[in-house]
């Protein structure tokens, strides 16, 4: 609040001392401190609706939070050095730890905060819910009071970010937030001493006169909503109607401190109506308890002294906290410390924090149960002496334990002793070396060929994996791949330049890759890289890897639709070669308890010596065959592209035949030999080849190969088929022993020397459906000879004979023109 001309002054002196101040405009100091903190956060995490006028104008008081932590955290960053602990505190700075953590990866940093958390059922009506704990979980350490409310962060985490969370860590990402309980404490010496003091002994002296012969019920409370001082006075009222005898002989002085001022009309109106509320209820008890020389309540609303208050405490024979929710009220502490000779009755409301900790020391009570209220209160009247010493012995060793001093040492100790996960050092992992974008486009500029591989969701799409807002439905997978117009040009820009190749590597579909891209000259790999297509211009999508069997699919759906009937809220995605069960939106305490349960179905039961692996997250369980995953397939699709590039292939199934660029190289082989290779969709020597090698017993030159090859049936189902190549070279046609066979050319290089045949199975692109395939897994390796081909008969073998002698002559013929000619 302070104008500008005087900051000079103030930064000068507070330097002086060790303090950096932040100076924040006057309209974003109000909004940020009065309307986002106290109205808005500070009711909620109390348990307080939402005011809709609060609701109404949230983004811009957001904006002014997140602007005022900014600042704080510029003024952090320009005075820390590294080794120093950052500790942070309390709901105004929510978002601070994250801001600090962006830039200062190494940064030690401990959050505490002093007020409740509120149950995730609460805590998720806030619009900025994520932003905030966000904005947390940058902390290395984040303490709360209590477990109660650790574990309702914990909880919120959970159900709003997706994150993991187990045994007091919360995991995301590469973060890991150690949780933990640190109940604060008091300064007690401060008090013992005060007690020591002329004026104080003073003003008890006085007290004691004023209120001779009369029990003292206390009550000092921040007049606001949460201190539930109606409460009090209900439970006073319901106590003296009860209890006639103890009229006159009871007095309760309750001092209500003023609130700060506020900038709100909300804010105003709802304490103007707590006022107006508090006075009717002690007029009403004074008028029908009271007479002329004593009053039942004596109410105060006003700050007192610091000697005042320590005064009362060691006056009064019981304190009364009636608060409807509280992060710990230390004003309990401050009582059992001034009570040491008195032994005074502690009556404590169980929705505070102190209740946990000063439980065993002190009455606890249920501020809404009026009637079981009062009769606590007489209770705690007519307790023994020593009852109430027993009592007090036991709080007051607990206060002296757990000072202010001690509290700091507890939570700096942790925060030093904790191994930071927050950077790639404290991963644990072998992160990857970031991309040198200079180097980078440097030699992309000069390369001859480019080949580029990307993803398609969270890549060329926005990532909105982790928001926990949108809706996970089948449909919404789709949309997830729908990409901006402008990106889908920059693509296709790319591609459309001969010296480049991009690859988009995707777990969507195949229809839904050809949906984005399928007008361009994009290579797109569908469902993680099993089907390949080359651009436009192919007719075909290429299986990359090897005959697999998909038998387990059908069972597995069995299963997932037993857990989705039985999971609210959750679906089955099934592509042609992966099933997953998602349960992004589920309950998450359920939904992880039924995943675990669903874990054990299948580890121990259908998936049970099948070639599959499982994919487990915080959000989906996904089977997929073994080794089926975006690292292979990149291998598989780099091989295949140099193969593409560097060969002329011609591939012919059903009368459609498509040439790749290529450039030759010399190969020899023998005349006695050939050998053909079967690629499933990819040239890849290493995918379910089969190599047929061809006898010269009966010197024939019928070649054949078999192999085992994935494929698709008549009504466009994924599975398994023989393929079986017969070529003569004397009619260079295939026998067209099936409609199916593929058909294989020979292919002379420049030096009219002989190459391996090499053949590609096509998968055509219609729609498919997985189907369970053969049960064989390896490529089928076949040899064909004059005693094991039914179909080579005594003519067959002799028209072949004289047919290589023919060959040999002209052979010999055209050496002789060579020589002479």
């Amino acid at each position: 609040q302070a104008p500008p001309s005087e900051h000079p002054w103030i930064l000068k002196n507070l330097l002086e001392i060790g303090w950096h101040p932040v100076f924040l405009p006057k309209d974003v100091g109000d909004t940020f401190f009065q309307d986002f903190s106290n109205n808005l956060l500070y009711s909620v995490f109390h348990y307080m609706p939402l005011p809709m006028a609060s609701a109404d104008n949230m983004q811009d008081a957001f904006e002014c939070y997140e602007q005022a932590n900014k600042e704080v955290a510029k003024v952090i960053l320009e005075t820390w050095k590294p080794g120093d602990l950052v500790w942070v505190h309390d709901y105004p700075l929510l978002l601070l730890p994250n801001l600090l953590r962006k830039k200062q990866p190494q940064m030690r940093i401990g959050y505490f905060l002093h007020i409740p958390f509120p149950s995730s059922e609460i805590y998720r009506i806030l619009p900025v819910r994520a932003e905030l704990l966000n904005g947390v979980l940058g902390a290395d350490l984040i303490g709360f009071q209590i477990h109660e409310y650790a574990r309702h962060f914990e909880s919120a985490c959970v159900r709003v970010l997706g994150v993991h969370s187990n045994d007091g860590i919360v995991v995301r990402g590469n973060d890991h937030c150690t949780i933990t309980t640190c109940p604060i404490g008091i300064e007690t010496n401060r008090f013992v001493k005060a007690l020591e003091t002329k004026e104080v002994k003073d003003l008890v002296a006085q007290l004691e006169q004023d209120y001779k012969g009369r029990k003292v019920l206390l009550g000092f409370d921040r007049f606001d909503h949460i201190k539930g001082i109606p409460h009090k006075l209900y439970a006073i009222e319901r106590f003296l109607k009860e209890n006639p005898k103890w009229i006159g002989n009871v007095v309760l002085l309750q001092v209500a401190s003023a609130w700060n001022k506020t900038s709100t009309s909300s804010r105003s109106e709802s304490h103007m109506g707590l006022n107006r509320q508090t006075h009717e209820i002690v007029g009403r008890i004074n008028g029908r308890f009271g007479t002329l020389s004593s009053m039942p309540i004596h109410y105060l609303q006003k700050n007192v002294s610091f000697h005042e208050l320590v005064a009362l405490y060691r006056v009064a024979d019981a304190l009364v906290i009636s608060s409807v929710r509280d992060g710990m009220n230390l004003v309990a502490h401050e009582f059992v410390t001034c009570q040491q000779d008195k032994h005074g009755v502690l009556i404590l409301s169980e929705f505070t924090g102190a209740a946990k900790s000063l439980g065993a020391g002190s009455l606890q009570v249920n501020p809404w149960n009026v009637q079981k209220f009062g009769s606590t209160i007489r209770y705690a009247l007519e307790m023994s002496a020593e009852e109430r010493e027993r009592l007090h012995k036991y709080a007051y060793r607990y206060v002296m334990e757990h000072s202010t001093a001690s509290w700091a040492h507890r939570f700096l100790g942790s925060l030093e002793d904790i191994q930071p996960r927050h950077d790639e050092k404290g991963t644990g992992m072998n992160l990857p070396t970031r991309l040198n974008i200079p180097k980078v486009c440097k030699a992309f500029r000069h390369a001859r060929h480019r080949f580029l591989i990307t993803g398609l969701g969270g890549t060329l799409t926005p990532n909105v994996a982790r928001d926990r807002d949108i809706k996970r439905t089948p449909s919404y997978h789709s949309k997830l791949n729908q990409i901006s117009t402008k990106v889908r040009k920059l693509v296709q820009k790319l591609a459309n330049d001969p010296r480049t190749t991009v690859v988009v590597l995707s777990n969507a579909t195949r229809d839904e890759l050809i949906e984005a891209f399928g007008d361009s000259e994009v290579w797109l790999a569908a469902e993680n890289g099993f089907f390949l297509k080359r651009g436009k211009d192919d007719p075909h999508w290429h299986a990359l890897f090897d005959s697999i069997d998909f038998s387990w699919k059908s069972r597995v759906k069995k299963v997932f639709t037993y857990f989705m009937e039985r999971t609210p809220r959750t679906f089955i995605r099934e592509h042609e070669t992966t099933c997953s069960w998602h349960y992004h939106d589920a309950q998450r305490g359920f939904a992880d308890k039924q995943a675990n349960d669903l874990m054990i179905h299948l580890r121990g039961g259908i998936l049970s010596n099948t070639s599959t692996e499982i994919q487990d997250t915080s959000s989906a369980i996904q089977i997929r065959p073994v080794g089926l995953s975006k690292g292979a397939a990149t291998v598989k699709i780099f091989q295949h592209y140099l193969r593409w590039w560097q060969k002329k292939v011609v591939f012919t199934t059903r009368g459609i035949t498509a040439t790749a660029p290529t450039t030759s190289t010399s190969t020899s082989s023998s005349s006695s030999s050939s050998k053909a290779t079967i690629d499933a969709g990819a040239d890849d020597d290493e995918d379910l080849t089969s190599t047929n090698k061809t006898t010269n017993s009966n010197k024939n030159n019928k070649i054949e190969a078999a192999a085992v090859l994935p494929s698709l049936s008549d009504d466009g189902s994924l599975c398994t088929t023989t393929t079986t190549t017969t070529t003569k070279k004397k009619k260079k046609t295939s026998s067209a022993a099936s409609s199916s066979s593929l058909s294989t050319k020979k292919i002379m290089n420049k030096n009219n020397t002989k190459r391996p045949n090499t053949q590609e199975a096509i998968v055509p692109s219609s729609k498919i459906s997985s189907c369970p395939t053969s049960s064989s897994h390896d490529a089928v390796h076949a040899s064909s000879s004059s005693s094991s081909s039914p179909s080579l008969t005594k003519n067959d073998n002799k028209n072949n004979e004289d047919n290589n002698n023919n060959k040999i002559k002209k052979k010999k013929k055209k050496k002789k023109k060579k020589k002479f000619g």
